[in-house]
């Protein structure tokens, strides 16, 4: 077969065979993740709040990952739909916590390398965007806050659409 191009110095007839199957997994991964999104925002609105049960079960689950530094007043920030790309500010309204605490809180975060805190070029408000650390911890978050709103859903009868996990 005769080759029709080469791209970085490899033959197009080598490398295309390893491309479908990469793009299936990105494909498989986003769409896991969106419908994980959708069934979040499904609980917080429905009203899902963090009751002192799922706090301390985000907490046993963070202990039992070795994330024991964090502590009930982290969970708040942590928990789902997470900090990522949020200011301090915005963290502070979703968090019912004055703004002050939120930013002695993310440098708790920041330290333990769960988060890291971005200044815009241009100025104004930093982002707060999650580490490979944070992004676990908030998972771990996202999961007791479903696997809550299901039990909570099938005592009541009703069905509970699993998103993936």
């Amino acid at each position: 077969m005769p080759e029709l191009a080469h791209i970085g110095g490899i033959p197009v007839e080598e490398w295309l065979p390893f491309l479908v199957p990469v793009l299936a997994i990105y494909v498989y991964i986003r769409r896991r993740e969106r419908r994980r999104r959708s069934e979040v925002q499904r609980v917080l609105d429905a009203g899902g709040a963090l009751s002192d049960d799922v706090i301390a079960t985000i907490l046993a689950q963070w202990s039992a990952s070795k994330h024991d530094d964090l502590g009930a007043e982290h969970v708040r920030l942590m928990a789902p739909p997470g900090p990522n790309g949020t200011t301090p500010g915005e963290l502070a309204l979703r968090a019912d916590r004055d703004e002050l605490t939120v930013l002695n809180l993310l440098g708790d975060l920041s330290e333990l390398g769960y988060v890291e805190q971005e200044e815009p070029a241009g100025g104004g408000e930093p982002r707060v965007w999650l580490t490979a650390e944070g992004f676990a911890v908030a998972h771990i978050a996202e999961r007791a806050v479903l696997a809550r709103f299901a039990e909570e859903a099938a005592l009541a009868g009703a069905p509970v659409a699993r998103a993936g996990g």
